[in-house]
């Protein structure tokens, strides 16, 4: 059983996405860290027709869970891809992003056993939705974004019977142990005759079910990092920087790669 992996779950639609993370993987991986990529078993032809065989190992999504699909769906198999066996600890990576520089084990793990966890407040983008509330008078940034990140929180944090800071445990990649979603289905999902999907349906937000249920039964030991990526939730927050002339080579002093949403065009 490998240490760490890194690891995808894409699709069809994603597939020259998909193409771009790997490549960068490829030329950054100076550890050689597994690569696994996941998706429909429909869908696995094309994905070896675009990015060959090699650097990674493909999988299919009904292999970890056949249940499942679309965006929940997507969730629900980003979630469930440790009960394969394959790793103690994995990066869940979208294929939205790509690495912009080496990256190493200890980019990932504090120690031996002890993965990082991705947890902050997300201060700084609440932040700059406050000090530019419009990017364009065709774009409006509106600060109640806040409102709905904090009750998804707030929501399981009830659920766990926590008070207090709000968190975030992403944005992706992520950084999630074995362990830590083993003991919420033994613990919580199993004892409440329940199932994971179940738990997406109530709330979409798996990195909060991981960091809270994290929090609430210290399954291993806590070690806060910020975001490994510069994530571009929205066109306009990419268009900002391009104007600012944020490159490359800036965004790679602070972090390993970009995200770039899936669901919208970048110029």
């Amino acid at each position: 059983m490998h240490k760490i992996v890194l690891y995808c779950k894409s699709y069809d639609k994603d597939v020259h996405r998909a193409k771009i993370l790997l490549d960068s993987i490829m030329k950054y991986n100076v550890e050689q860290i597994p690569f696994y990529i996941s998706v429909p078993q429909k869908d696995i032809p094309l994905f070896i027709n675009v990015l060959g065989t090699t650097g990674y190992e493909l999988i299919s999504d009904e292999s970890i869970d056949t249940d499942n699909a679309g965006w929940k769906g997507q969730q629900i198999v980003k979630s469930q891809f440790w009960k394969l066996g394959l790793c103690e600890n994995y990066v869940c990576v979208d294929s939205d992003c790509f690495f912009i520089k080496p990256f190493f084990i200890s980019d990932f793990m504090f120690d031996e056993n002890t993965p990082y966890t991705v947890c902050h407040e997300y201060k700084h983008y609440f932040e700059f939705i406050q000090k530019h509330p419009f990017i364009s008078v065709n774009e409006p940034m509106p600060f109640d974004q806040r409102d709905s990140f904090v009750k998804e929180r707030e929501h399981i944090m009830g659920l766990f019977g926590r008070a207090g800071v709000i968190y975030d445990f992403g944005p992706g990649p992520t950084i999630w142990s074995a362990k830590v979603w083993k003991s919420l289905e033994d613990n919580f999902i199993k004892y409440n005759n329940t199932t994971f999907a179940e738990l997406i349906k109530l709330n979409g937000s798996e990195f909060t079910w991981y960091g809270e249920w994290l929090l609430y039964s210290q399954e291993i030991r806590l070690i806060p990092k910020g975001p490994l990526f510069k994530n571009y939730h929205y066109p306009y927050l990419h268009q900002y920087d391009k104007a600012h002339h944020y490159d490359l080579n800036k965004i790679a002093k602070l972090y390993l790669g970009i995200g770039m949403q899936s669901i919208y065009e970048f110029n």
